[in-house]
């Protein structure tokens, strides 16, 4: 028995067909499927399986077959559909809230194939009788890459149990470093997918946007996770007091500071909170016209930073007013 999953939609259409058939020979119902026998049995496989809580392989989808084992029968059939006795039909509302869902997985290839997601989208909207909620691109309208060699690692890699090895760069400390990685599922959130995983170089569960991972190999079977830790995001974060001044508190809706306290003159104190100091750094440099930080010791650091920078600016203006 493979251990792939299959498809929800496939074992959805095997139960009525078999419904209202009877005993059926694999090999005809394979053919009538457009499935080879291995996907047929791998599909019954699964649906005999799927036993209530508590209970176990027949409890819930109930198969007989000519043979102690369905590997190897030659008649098999459905004798409780647990009222799946006919294919799934959506109405126009469900079509269309189905693929609005799906839409969010366009241009991200490394989460699913765009070229099967497309057809499913083009199958939706036929389904509703209304344009794409996704933008409503008509078959005329040239369609984008759909994949990329990097994406169709990671996407196959997490399908199939291996670890991935990639050189990622970080944004928090503007540096790439090469990453070996036991992949146990991708996301997308806020239009950026994601891959979590065991980082094996720090032993410990982390998460990496796929768009800033690069040179992505497989490098062998997957090797046990354990428990994914759940928590907030907070872990780890550090916080650093500073000031935004009453004219800047538009920035307010450009970062989310914590613990916002507003004074009497209308200053506010805030909290910004980061992993690593060496991003601090850059974003208070960036921003030192609206965030100063509390701590004076700090202060004097961006601001001795942002002098030496300008010090560069004017020998470098210097050099070229003398040639």
């Amino acid at each position: 028995m493979s251990s792939r999953a299959v498809p929800l939609a496939t074992l959805l259409s095997v139960v009525p067909y078999f419904h209202t058939r009877g005993a059926v020979p694999v090999a005809d119902a394979a053919r009538d499927l457009g499935m080879t026998d291995k996907q047929l049995r791998d599909a019954l496989w699964q649906l005999w399986s799927c036993g209530l809580p508590g209970y176990g392989p027949g409890d819930l989808i109930d198969l007989a077959f000519s043979s102690e084992d369905l590997d190897d029968a030659e008649l098999v059939e459905v004798t409780f559909t647990a009222g799946i006795d006919r294919p799934v039909r959506l109405t126009a509302a469900e079509a269309v809230t189905l693929e609005t869902g799906l839409a969010i997985f366009l241009d991200h290839p490394e989460v699913v194939d765009q070229t099967a997601l497309r057809d499913l989208l083009q199958t939706l909207r036929t389904a509703a009788g209304v344009e794409s909620a996704a933008g409503g691109r008509g078959e005329d309208t040239p369609r984008p890459e759909s994949t990329t060699p990097d994406a169709d690692v990671v996407r196959t890699a997490v399908h199939d149990g291996l670890a991935l090895r990639f050189v990622y760069h970080s944004a928090s400390s503007d540096t790439s470093t090469t990453r070996v990685v036991d992949p146990a599922r991708l996301s997308v959130s806020d239009g950026h997918s994601y891959v979590h995983g065991v980082d094996r170089g720090a032993g410990q569960w982390r998460t990496f946007r796929t768009d800033r991972m690069s040179g992505v190999e497989e490098v062998g079977p997957r090797r046990a996770l354990g428990p994914e830790p759940q928590d907030d995001g907070e872990a780890g974060v550090l916080l650093e007091r500073a000031v935004v001044p009453a004219a800047a508190a538009w920035f307010l809706d450009e970062f989310g500071f914590h613990d916002v306290v507003r004074r009497p003159d209308g200053d506010l104190d805030v909290s910004i909170a980061y992993h690593d100091r060496a991003w601090l750094v850059r974003f208070l440099l960036g921003h030192a016209d609206v965030v100063t930080p509390s701590d004076p010791g700090l202060a004097a650091e961006i601001a001795d930073r942002a002098a030496a920078g300008l010090a560069l600016y004017r020998a470098g203006d210097n050099s070229i007013s003398s040639t």
